[in-house]
């Protein structure tokens, strides 16, 4: 599967939006080198493996008015509520999940980031459909916390 457009306006958007200052990525024979210091990089970075495309670090759940806990995209990306096409979701609204347990994939680029419940609870509202692109930050679910 070639790299889209929409593949390349989400590495974009996501390197806008965060604090890095130059990122290099390689696939499908397509080259991207961004900078935010106005300059080209090197010939000699064009010629280095590329980084891994890195996410945001996932930040403390905010409480939501309802005293659930909202869980937020680590990164812009593709939303996905199951392992793979055609699997069961991770989770369904009224589940009781376990802190550290799997409840979506966000993949940008075919790199895939598992979001973990943060505590145990259950999951009162899921925020985004699958296959959704979905951005920095944004609430993807709700979780009324146990205790």
């Amino acid at each position: 599967m070639a790299i889209s457009r929409a593949d390349i306006e989400a590495i974009l958007a996501a390197f806008e939006a965060s604090d890095w200052r130059s990122i290099q990525l390689k696939a499908d024979g397509i080259e991207v080198a961004l900078s935010k210091d106005g300059g080209l990089l090197p010939a000699s970075q064009l010629a280095s493996p590329p980084p891994v495309l890195p996410t945001q670090p996932a930040s403390a759940p905010a409480p939501v008015d309802d005293g659930s806990l909202a869980v937020s995209a680590p990164s812009l990306g593709s939303f996905y509520r199951a392992p793979k096409p055609g699997a069961a979701p991770f989770t369904e609204v009224g589940a009781c999940v376990a802190a550290g347990d799997d409840l979506c994939l966000i993949e940008v680029m075919k790199l895939f980031t598992s979001v973990k419940s943060p505590c145990a609870g259950v999951v009162t509202a899921i925020l985004a459909s699958d296959g959704d692109l979905v951005e920095y930050g944004q609430p993807l679910f709700r979780i009324r916390a146990d205790g």
